[in-house]
């Protein structure tokens, strides 16, 4: 049965990126990022109770923002999603109905 979807519902383009490389640098690293993919999106400001709903019974991390796109089974919380100057750190994901059809990402923007 295929999926049946608001017109311009995923209209945020968003870029995949992985760690590349990592470097000591003083008292930490500096993360060097690369893009593997661009996807369009649904990003929204996540409420109390949608972070609530997806996060209960779980360790608690500040979760801004709810995307959702197609599924790719190569995304995992590794990774972040380049929003035109913002970033969205990957904090949790949901594999909606197990369908391997659409994914949830819980997300943290991060400067």
């Amino acid at each position: 049965m295929p999926i049946i979807r608001r017109a311009g519902a995923r209209r945020h383009q968003v870029a995949l990126q992985a760690i590349t490389n990592r470097a000591a640098s003083g008292e930490g690293y500096v993360d060097t990022w690369t893009t593997y993919a661009t996807v369009y999106a649904a990003i929204m400001p996540a409420t109390a109770s949608q972070v609530e709903r997806s996060t209960s019974q779980t360790l608690q991390t500040p979760i801004s923002h709810l995307v959702e796109t197609d599924y790719r089974a190569d995304v995992t919380t590794a990774h972040r999603l380049q929003f035109g100057t913002r970033y969205l750190y990957i904090r949790g994901l949901q594999n909606i109905d197990e369908r391997n059809w659409t994914l949830m990402l819980a997300c943290e923007e991060r400067t």
